[in-house]
């Protein structure tokens, strides 16, 4: 495998995957701005920068609802963000790691962790300390790093259609957080009125300034969070306790942890910190391949290596962050949207967007700005991005046709992730660990497809009369298996063509027939060629035209490199009924 993979962008720059060994390379993307290599202008990549901070500021509520969980005071909870700021720093910078073994290289920001924001409310209703706190966060970050090396078997245990249900609830996941936001309660006497034609309005300026494809649409978010909150200020939408909060907080403080980790806290808070890596894992992961699909024009199923790495520097940033006193960080799903949904995936932008956190982390006063964007606006930002999430999720479970078993797999994760979105309250009582729709969607989607696993391996065999009609046979029992098995189309003209080519060549060897076996697994599909005669060639390693006109084992090693150019692997033996020939494709 080559160190390097390039693919040409729009405007003749490069789409560049890190160079590590093993990893996939990513096929051409026609539509890319900015790919994950390119270098924007400064003005350009401030802006772009600014605009996922905007996306990222929308959770920087939860650090400050935490520490006033624990008795902190406001000065003390503004504080405890300014540290869980540069934890954010620091997990974009994790993840954009090009080398070594952590970090996926993407450009993936976070945001402060809403999964371990129940497990640190649970910790604070049970008296334990913000010391306390931090030595859970760490914990729940080391044993994500434990889970990193068992992400191999990826393609297996989580297909496509578990990754895309993920994806999809990741999105859905979004739109509770835009009814709290708008305060829009189903038992509530009235709806906000203004308040929701405000976000709607602002969501339309988003709307139109993407789909017009001018030269500004990159910057649609920015732009419709830049009317809305012109808009919501004029009516008088400012947050509540606006000037208080800007008044007390100061220009310059330097951040300092409350006190050192304790971990002598209470052990029955430790099942909800690590249960909430179900969740964590989940998102990580999802969010991740959603990212590695819309970069890779040739994705077919979830490339392990960055995948693993990212989870890897996802619990590495998190238990670096609760040692330094702040919470625990998260992937940021909705920044991530923002990149697919502008086609903009530069490293540099995640890049510039820490550097401008960290030196927030500094200015309390500027951070407090970023706190106090209208509630309209925040919603209006979540619900365009939301909805990109959503769409790439389907986009993935639809990836190969879907059969009874991976319809069941995909369904019932979207499934029982909507019923906790229909019915939060029911489910929190019953089994609070999975209380979210992504935990519960994850789960029961990775379960379902581990049990029926084993039903998967489907085995079909034939024989190929090795003369006139031999190539139309070849096809019908190809397309015939495609369609069964509901194989991808790409996957089923890779099998007929090795079957085709090796069929020729046999019979120019003057054999006459050929004895095909068909063997689905979960991602694969392996054929087993079995023949009477002398064993094959070894594929040729540089097929040249000197070797086709030098006929013999020369020609021979060609059209075997022909037959199987587009196989994972092979094995040629020698059996007690003549000569067997493996090829593995992937699906």
């Amino acid at each position: 495998m080559n160190d390097k993979a390039t693919g040409p962008s729009q405007g003749g720059r490069l789409l560049v995957r890190p160079g590590r060994r093993g990893d996939r390379v990513p096929a051409h993307v026609p539509d890319v701005l900015l790919g994950l290599d390119d270098r924007p202008a400064p003005a350009r990549l401030l802006a772009l920068a600014f605009q996922q901070i905007a996306l990222q500021s929308i959770y920087f509520v939860l650090p400050a609802m935490v520490a006033v969980a624990f008795g902190a005071g406001s000065l003390a909870a503004t504080n405890y963000l300014c540290l869980s700021l540069i934890g954010l720093a620091l997990y974009a910078v994790l993840q954009s790691l090009k080398h070594g073994p952590v970090g996926s290289g993407y450009a993936v920001p976070g945001t402060p962790s809403a999964v371990l924001f129940a497990p640190l409310l649970i910790a604070a209703a049970h008296g334990a300390t913000m010391a306390q706190a931090a030595a859970l966060t760490i914990i729940s970050g080391v044993a994500m790093m434990l889970v990193a090396p068992l992400m191999r078997g990826l393609s297996l245990l989580l297909p496509t259609e578990v990754t895309g249900a993920v994806v999809f609830l990741v999105g859905a996941s979004l739109l509770p957080s835009v009814m709290v936001i708008l305060h829009v309660n189903t038992a509530a006497p009235g709806i906000p009125v203004a308040e929701v034609v405000v976000t709607a309005a602002c969501f339309i300026v988003m709307v139109i300034a993407a789909v017009l494809r001018w030269r500004f649409a990159p910057y649609a978010v920015l732009i419709g969070a830049v009317a809305g909150t012109a808009a919501a200020l004029a009516l008088g939408m400012a947050p509540e306790g606006a000037h208080d909060l800007l008044a007390a907080a100061p220009w310059f403080a330097r951040p300092v942890p409350p006190a050192l980790p304790d971990f002598g806290f209470d052990r029955a808070l430790l099942p909800p910190f690590l249960l909430c890596m179900v969740a964590a894992l989940a998102s990580v992961v999802g969010t991740t391949v959603a990212f590695q699909r819309a970069t890779d024009g040739g994705w077919t199923r979830p490339d392990p290596g960055p995948i693993r790495r990212s989870v890897l520097a996802h619990g590495l940033a998190v238990a670096l962050t609760g040692l330094g006193g702040g919470m625990g960080n998260a992937m940021s799903s909705s920044c991530v949207a923002l990149s697919i949904a502008t086609r903009t995936f530069a490293r540099g932008v995640v890049l510039a967007g820490a550097a401008i956190l960290f030196l927030l982390a500094f200015c309390p006063k500027a951070v407090a700005l970023f706190v106090l964007v209208p509630a309209p606006v925040q919603a209006a930002m979540l619900l365009y991005v939301a909805g990109f999430m959503m769409a790439q999720g389907c986009e993935m479970i639809v990836m190969r046709t879907l059969d009874t078993r991976r319809t069941v797999v995909a369904g019932m994760g979207l499934t029982s992730g909507l019923a906790v979105l229909a019915s939060p309250g029911f489910f929190a009582a019953a089994m609070p660990a999975l209380a979210a729709p992504l935990a519960m969607g994850a789960m029961v989607s990775f379960i379902a497809n581990l049990v029926t696993l084993p039903l998967v391996r489907r085995r079909q065999r034939f024989v190929v009369p090795l003369g006139p009609g031999a190539t139309d046979l070849l096809h019908d029992h190809t397309f015939a298996i495609g369609g069964a098995w509901g194989l991808r189309p790409d996957t089923v003209r890779k099998l007929h063509h090795a079957l085709t080519e090796l069929g020729d060549l046999l019979a120019t060897r003057g054999t006459a027939s050929m004895a095909v076996a068909a063997t689905q697994m979960e991602d694969a599909v392996e054929l087993t060629v079995t023949f009477v005669g002398a064993p094959l060639p070894e594929p040729a390693r540089r097929p040249h035209v000197a070797d086709i006109e030098a006929g013999g084992d020369a020609m021979e090693a060609v059209s075997v490199w022909l037959a199987l150019r587009e196989a994972t692997r092979h094995a040629m033996r020698r059996t007690a009924t003549g000569q067997d020939v493996r090829i593995l494709f992937h699906d």
